[in-house]
C-alpha cells in the first residue's frame, strides 16, 4: 500500500492556492526568499539547461519606476506594486532556439520553476500571483532599468508579500469533467 501522507498534504497546500493581490506593508525577510527561490531551482528543465534567474526588487524607488512603468498603481482589490513588499522578475535566456521545439522547451523549462515558487511562498504563508503581460508591454524599459543581459528575457513578475485577505479553497473541476480514459471524451 503506497504511503499518500505526502501527497495528500501537498494537495491540501494545492487547493488553498490562490493567486494574491492585496499584500500588507510587512516586509519579506531575505532568508525567506532566497528558500522559496531555492524551491524554485527544484524543478525540472529541458536539457537540465536551469535557465531560470530571478531579479528581486525590494527597494522602494525601482519599485515606484516599475510600478509607473507598467502602469500598476492604485486598482480596486490590488496593492500597487510600487507598495508590494516584494517584486520579484522571472528571467530567462533561451538555449533551445525559436522554433516550435524549441520554445516549448524553454516554456518547460520556465514555468515548472514558477509554479515551485507559488507553492513555496503559499507554503510559507505569503501571497504571490503570477503576472506575466504587464513586463511584456514595457520590456525594453524594465530591461535596462533592472540591468538584464540582452540574451534575458522577462519571463513573469510575481508580486508576493503577507496576504491582506485570507486564503480560501481555489475552484477547480473536478478530475471526472477534465479527464478520459484512454481516449479523449471516454469517460474517467
Amino acid at each position: 500500500m503506497p504511503d499518500t501522507a505526502n501527497l495528500d498534504s501537498l494537495l491540501e497546500l494545492m487547493r488553498r492556492q490562490r493567486a494574491v493581490r492585496e499584500f500588507t506593508a510587512d516586509p519579506v525577510d531575505d532568508a525567506l526568499i532566497e528558500k522559496i527561490l531555492e524551491a524554485a531551482t527544484r524543478a525540472p528543465s529541458a536539457k537540465n539547461e536551469q535557465v531560470l534567474r530571478f531579479v528581486v526588487v525590494k527597494d522602494a524607488a525601482v519599485k515606484a519606476k516599475i510600478a509607473e512603468l507598467v502602469g500598476e498603481t492604485a486598482a480596486p482589490g490590488r496593492t500597487p506594486w510600487d507598495q508590494v513588499p516584494v517584486l520579484i522578475f522571472v528571467v530567462a535566456a533561451n538555449p533551445f532556439g525559436q522554433t516550435v521545439t524549441g520554445g516549448a522547451a524553454q516554456a518547460g523549462s520556465v514555468y515548472p520553476g514558477i509554479q515551485n515558487l507559488l507553492l513555496a511562498a503559499h507554503a510559507a504563508g505569503l501571497g504571490a500571483v503570477l503576472t506575466t503581460s504587464r513586463a511584456k508591454l514595457k520590456e525594453g524599459e524594465l530591461r535596462a532599468l533592472l540591468n538584464l543581459p540582452d540574451d534575458h528575457a522577462i519571463d513573469a513578475v510575481i508580486p508576493m508579500g503577507w496576504p491582506a485577505v485570507k486564503f480560501g479553497k481555489n475552484k477547480r473541476r473536478p478530475v471526472a469533467e477534465i479527464a478520459y480514459r484512454d481516449r479523449f471524451g471516454t469517460a474517467w
